[in-house]
């Protein structure tokens, strides 16, 4: 996997970094420093928190397995590749003007035969997830939904592929309460990719995923995510009107499929007079 710009690998008593130049200097041992709580922070295993390495304000991630090996093996691996992975796509989606949260590290440490590993990227500040910043902040609900399927829109053209994106890999800011200053991130692209233009994903199927997250944790998320919103993130993407709608109908049957499976009521798609959006 080729080196992302502006990163170095360092090597020191069983531990591997790869690390941004201007924190390569910092003691090794750093990145695995006990984490502090961070408030709405989302992430398997309750794996994430807070440090300070090298005057910088950094959020780590432990990385944990899903699947049959969770109990046996939850936070250990063969080698580094998952969190070099990660920390490659979300430097290739910076260097494409893709805003997300800026990566720091991706290190590993051995622990007998295997590897624990971390990611570390940049606190972003007053930061939470999409669903809870909506309830937050009811008067910012439709930048916030628009600027959200901006970044979608842009990582999909920039060739991001993954397999589980959902509403809490979008992070959201604002200065003051208006419009102009929200700003939302992209965050935990684990087991994500950046597909050529002639290998990527259709983008329907990232959204049916989406929209199917959204079925069945409809009654866990901070706001009940309305027809509005699913048509203001379309927008976002840069869709008109008639594209949005037609691409509603058309992920229809996908979404149908996909919850009849796991046993989840759709929403009932509105008629024509569905709200008109800004």
């Amino acid at each position: 996997m080729e080196r992302p710009d502006g990163f170095v690998e360092v090597r020191r008593a069983g531990i591997e970094l790869l690390v941004a130049e201007t924190l390569a200097h910092v003691d090794p041992e750093a990145w695995f420093a006990p984490g502090r709580t961070l408030a709405d922070a989302k992430g398997r295993g309750g794996g994430v928190g807070c440090i300070d390495v090298g005057g910088v304000a950094a959020v780590v991630r432990t990385y944990r397995r899903g699947g049959l090996l969770r109990r046996a093996l939850p936070d250990a691996f063969p080698t580094s590749a998952r969190a070099v992975r990660e920390l490659a796509v979300l430097a290739r989606l910076q260097a494409e003007g893709v805003p997300v949260v800026e990566p720091l590290c991706a290190a590993s440490r051995r622990r007998g035969p295997l590897r624990e590993l971390r990611l570390a990227t940049s606190l972003v500040d007053g930061a939470v997830p999409l669903p809870a910043f909506l309830a937050r902040h009811p008067e910012l609900r439709r930048a916030a939904v628009r600027r959200a399927g901006e970044v979608v829109g842009r990582a999909f053209e920039a060739g991001l592929v993954h397999p589980d994106l959902h509403p809490d890999n979008l992070i959201v800011s604002s200065g003051e309460a208006s419009a102009e200053e929200v700003i939302v991130h992209l965050l935990d692209l684990d087991r994500a990719r950046i597909a050529s233009a002639a290998d990527r994903v259709p983008r329907g199927a990232m959204l049916v995923r989406m929209a199917r997250y959204l079925l069945r944790h409809r009654e866990d998320l901070a706001v009940r995510v309305q027809w509005s919103d699913r048509l203001r993130f379309l927008a976002g993407m840069g869709l008109d009107r008639a594209a949005r709608r037609a691409l509603l109908l058309e992920l229809g049957p996908a979404l149908a499929r996909q919850a009849a499976r796991r046993g989840l009521d759709l929403d009932p798609l509105p008629g024509a007079s569905a709200p008109r959006q800004s």
